[in-house]
């Protein structure tokens, strides 16, 4: 007992070791009281200005396509029934990006009466949605620019991990459709994939059409493509410039780095996929492409970018949680609840 309990302890701090060794190294190569060397020239409230009005646009565009979903799937609620939950989820996905969501599913079980399992399905749904319009941005913007980390290659693998992830979303579409089974005798039937199907958490897989897949695809496209656009403006805010062409090709590559289940919220691996995939891009009158001053700019600018996110994020999930402190654990359903199992 206590040798699995010191392995679920290690797997847990294992993400925030990596993302502290990931700083370290950074740091290393770019000295700490070097960083803030250029902070001088930032446009101090544009900066902070712009990161409230991109977090108001990012959060209303994830919960009109959240909502969307959830309605679809698990049970109709409003705009205003939502939102609580979700910030509250995003005060958590600070720390645990599942136990965000698992808070959103667990706030929607207490308050309004949604299966739990249902309701996981379906925010995975989205958040599928989500990495594939990320691998996709990043396939597409491989083509365009080379990329390359401490003089690694990474172009062909961000190609590999698109195709593997368009044959893997084939193979999805075709199991949820049912077009597999249409090709075979009807006398040949898998009584586990039936099992499949009928659990809760994947009844939004079950249910959707590729309609539902196209229609949360775009009302998740402008998201991203904010994600991608507003890098451009912090660059210049920090007194440096980089290329439309760059940009929109290097930063999907960057939220692809930090997706992956390595760090928390992306946390060290997007600070170095920043620096090294931006050093040589970025410039400005006094600082050369590829010089140290330029790493310290771009190392400072992702820091500060993801801290004014989190602070946002943060604010957001504690004024709701201060509100309805005991949201999660207790039941408050209302007369217009909807009562499913979980």
């Amino acid at each position: 007992m206590k040798v699995s309990q010191g392995l679920s302890w290690l797997r847990q701090l294992l993400p925030y070791g990596v993302a502290a060794g990931l700083l370290a190294y950074l740091f290393y190569k770019i000295p700490l009281d070097q960083v803030g060397k250029n902070l001088h020239q930032v446009h101090w409230v544009g900066l902070i200005l712009f990161s409230l009005v991109y977090f108001a646009a990012i959060a209303l565009l994830d919960l009109q396509g959240l909502q969307r979903v959830l309605n679809r799937f698990c049970g109709f609620l409003t705009r205003e029934e939502l939102w609580p939950g979700r910030a509250i989820s995003y005060l958590l996905s600070i720390l645990n990006y599942n136990a965000g969501q698992l808070a959103l599913a667990a706030y929607l079980k207490n308050q309004r009466g949604f299966s739990l399992f249902r309701t996981m399905g379906a925010v995975f749904f989205v958040t599928a949605t989500d990495l594939y319009w990320i691998i996709t941005l990043a396939f597409a913007g491989s083509f365009f620019v080379d990329f390359h980390i401490e003089g690694h290659p990474l172009s062909d693998w961000v190609r590999r991990v698109g195709y593997i992830a368009f044959i893997a979303l084939f193979f999805h579409l075709a199991f949820w459709n049912r077009w597999f089974s249409r090709l075979l005798p009807k006398k040949i039937h898998f009584g586990f994939t039936d099992w499949i199907r009928g659990r809760h958490l994947f009844q939004a897989f079950h249910h959707a059409r590729l309609g539902d897949y196209a229609r949360t695809a775009l009302d998740r496209l402008p998201m991203h493509l904010i994600f991608v656009a507003s890098l451009w403006l912090v660059l210049r805010m920090f007194g440096v410039q980089c290329s439309w062409t760059h940009v929109l090709a290097t930063v999907p590559v960057i939220y692809l780095l930090g997706a992956l289940p390595v760090t928390p919220g992306g946390l060290g691996a997007v600070q170095l996929a920043t620096v090294e995939l931006l050093k040589d891009k970025v410039s400005s009158a006094t600082i050369l492409p590829g010089s140290l001053e330029a790493q310290q700019i771009l190392l400072a600018m992702s820091l500060i970018w993801m801290g004014l996110n989190y602070l946002w994020k943060a604010l957001f999930g504690l004024y709701y949680f201060r509100k309805e402190p005991l949201a999660l654990i207790t039941r408050d359903r209302g007369p217009n609840a909807s009562h499913q199992n979980s």
